[in-house]
């Protein structure tokens, strides 16, 4: 079980562990005003309760979905949603599907937000266990092209997209996003001031604005959390050592 301040999570069977990608992904995106979310390889449904943490401020009865390809994730995810306890069950759409069928079959569908810590690592070697084969590597599960393609079909007109990836990867996926997605917003993460950025940020519209950059460091030289890195996960996380 992982806790939250409001709520906690089971994620024991998900393919891929509620980690600092996620929180961050979800922390670093406006969620509000959407009305219709969309969770992109959702396992546990850690992001998708994150951003339903943010609906709840304003919004008694958004829609929630989240889709994964692990039969193990998406159970473990509508089991969590039966325990949260800022909206109903009801707001909360779990499916095993990939997004290919999921466009196949709902491409009525228009979300205000979509929102992805995807597969990635498409040239890295890949890990023996299969689940982790699933959620951290494109290779015949989910490419950027087919990532793309699909929120370009589920994307509402004003709808926005965010998304996560590690900065090799970043390069590639904005080469693919060229005329069909714009990006408005890059944060670029470092693990210490240091270091070189690894994880990038992106949220994309339909149309072209100017770009926002921003850095975040996690970690100070010290090794300690970074006042911004905690103000940031603040909401969702108890990091913070009481003086």
């Amino acid at each position: 079980m992982f806790h939250f301040k409001q709520f906690d999570l089971e994620h024991e069977h998900s393919t891929l562990k509620i980690g600092t990608d996620a929180v961050l992904l979800a922390a670093l995106t406006q969620a509000l005003p959407a009305q219709k979310v969309l969770d992109i390889g959702c396992g546990c449904g850690v992001i998708a309760f994150c951003i339903a943490q943010q609906l709840s401020k304003s919004q008694p009865f958004p829609e929630v979905f989240g889709i994964d390809v692990d039969e193990a994730s998406v159970r473990e995810a509508q089991e969590n949603a039966t325990r949260f306890p800022l909206l109903p069950e009801s707001c909360f759409h779990f499916e095993q599907i990939s997004l290919q069928d999921f466009v196949n079959q709902c491409d009525s569908l228009k979300f205000d937000l979509i929102i992805s810590n995807p597969p990635f690592f498409h040239d890295d070697l890949k890990p023996q266990d299969k689940s982790k084969l699933q959620s951290k590597h494109g290779d015949g599960q989910l490419s950027f092209q087919e990532l793309i393609d699909g929120v370009d079909a589920l994307l509402a007109p004003q709808g926005r997209f965010a998304i996560i990836l590690p900065s090799i990867e970043d390069v590639e996926f904005q080469k693919l996003t060229k005329d069909r997605l714009f990006c408005q917003k890059a944060i670029y993460i470092r693990p210490t001031a240091a270091k070189p950025v690894y994880r990038v940020i992106r949220e994309y519209t339909r149309t072209p604005q100017p770009e926002l950059e921003k850095h975040l460091s996690i970690r100070d030289a010290n090794l300690q959390y970074t006042n911004e890195y905690l103000e940031v996960v603040e909401p969702y996380l108890m990091l913070r050592v009481s003086s």
